[in-house]
């Protein structure tokens, strides 16, 4: 057993899916953690997790109840987490939620609240903390975006918009703390199987179902271990997956054939859909 101070992890939304899976990996590696989330009796699950998984006598283990949707409460939880385990190495920025509602359908409190819990969360979790480690002169930042956050898919505006404003922040942040020893990183996953996306499923439509299957599928063990491994090389992009790849790419250098491909399978799928409620 090592005798030094294990590094210190903070990760929201890490009661369950991606947050919970980086949490676990963290705590096999001797890592202490900080799992911030809104459902206590998940976070006591999750916590319970990682210290089964403990590798070092010196590790930490905490829980905060925050809702980083709520600016008070986003806010006032780096007081709690200095006094009991100490400014973080590392912040993994995961708590989000998804909508997959047409632009039309989707109301004004909808978009607000994608917005708040995307967007301004993650900011102000990275507020909260980067005084202290641009005092300390060390620390690691990933925010975790979407593969809709650099391809606007089919009725996800809002959920897009979010993803793509998250990235464009971290982009201008990266280069503004570089020169104080600060790294930021960005994680870009297609759909991931978590009990989030389980419950979209219930409700997406055909044709944005489609258009997600041309990005893959991940398990929550896919995308931690290419989060890990983008972290250790201080990457600024993460994307799991060979098909988000290669779909973020084809976009990235074909932008004029992406788009109209993708155009052509919308309508498609949206045609396909109307003949099969016609059928039914």
């Amino acid at each position: 057993m090592s005798d030094m101070r294990p590094r210190l992890v903070l990760i929201t939304g890490a009661s369950s899916g991606i947050g919970l899976g980086l949490a676990r990996a963290y705590a096999a590696k001797g890592w202490s953690i900080a799992l911030l989330a809104r459902n206590p009796k998940r976070l006591e699950r999750a916590l319970l997790e990682c210290r089964h998984l403990a590798t070092d006598n010196n590790q930490s283990f905490e829980t905060y109840e925050v809702d980083v949707a709520d600016a008070a409460s986003a806010y006032g939880h780096q007081q709690q987490v200095e006094a009991r385990q100490g400014v973080p190495d590392l912040l993994l920025l995961s708590a989000g939620i998804v909508q997959s509602i047409p632009f039309m359908e989707q109301s004004d409190e909808e978009f607000d609240a994608i917005l708040t819990t995307n967007l301004l969360g993650c900011r102000r979790l990275a507020k909260a903390w980067l005084p202290q480690m641009v005092e300390r002169g060390s620390g690691q930042i990933c925010f975790v975006s979407s593969l809709a956050g650099l391809i606007a898919p089919y009725g996800y505006s809002g959920y897009s918009a979010s993803k793509f404003a998250l990235l464009g922040m971290a982009g201008a942040l990266k280069q503004e703390v570089h020169a104080l020893g600060i790294r930021v990183s960005v994680l870009c996953p297609p759909e991931v199987d978590t009990p989030m996306v389980a419950q979209e499923r219930t409700y997406i439509s055909p044709v944005a179902r489609l258009l997600k299957d041309l990005g893959g599928t991940l398990q929550v063990d896919a995308v931690t271990r290419a989060t890990l491994k983008g972290l250790e090389k201080k990457r600024f992009l993460i994307i799991p997956g060979v098909q988000a790849k290669l779909t973020y790419h084809f976009a990235r250098l074909c932008p004029g054939l992406f788009d109209w491909a993708m155009q052509r399978i919308v309508d498609w799928a949206g045609k396909r859909h109307i003949r099969q409620q016609k059928v039914g």
